[in-house]
């Protein structure tokens, strides 16, 4: 049999005779053959497949969305608590830094007045001696 069948009315016809298109499955049956019992339990079939299919998945996003506003909900709250631990945190460090400065000005002021305080040596005076006598050299 050739290959090449335009203008060849025995190779068109021997080609035609090998091509069978497959049954129609029975949900595709048309209105004018009335009712097919398999294709109506197909059809039927398909349908709650179907219907189950989408209940599945609605539950399934559900879910997921009841899991990820939860999920927020839990990161909302930790993230609140690390802002107030860090907000404590600093007024620690501010309140110790405070002390530390204060403790720091008492220190300067007590060695300014210890300073200021001290007492003189030994005060010598250049007036000459009361005799007048002076080492000669």
């Amino acid at each position: 049999m050739p290959d090449y069948v335009d203008g060849d009315p025995e190779a068109m016809a021997a080609y035609s005779g090998q091509l069978k298109a497959p049954d129609m499955p029975g949900s595709l049956h048309r209105l004018g053959n009335g009712l097919n019992a398999t294709g109506l339990f197909e059809g039927i079939a398909m349908t709650l497949l179907d219907k189950a299919a989408t209940a599945e998945m609605t539950a399934f996003l559900a879910k997921i969305t009841e899991d990820l506003v939860t999920d927020s909900a839990k990161v909302k709250t930790i993230a609140a608590g690390y802002t107030a631990a860090d907000a404590a945190s600093a007024l620690t460090l501010a309140t110790s830094s405070f002390k530390v400065a204060q403790q720091g000005l008492s220190l300067l002021k007590q060695a300014s007045s210890s300073i200021s305080q001290a007492p003189k040596s030994q005060e010598t005076t250049d007036a000459p001696a009361a005799d007048g006598s002076q080492a000669s050299v």
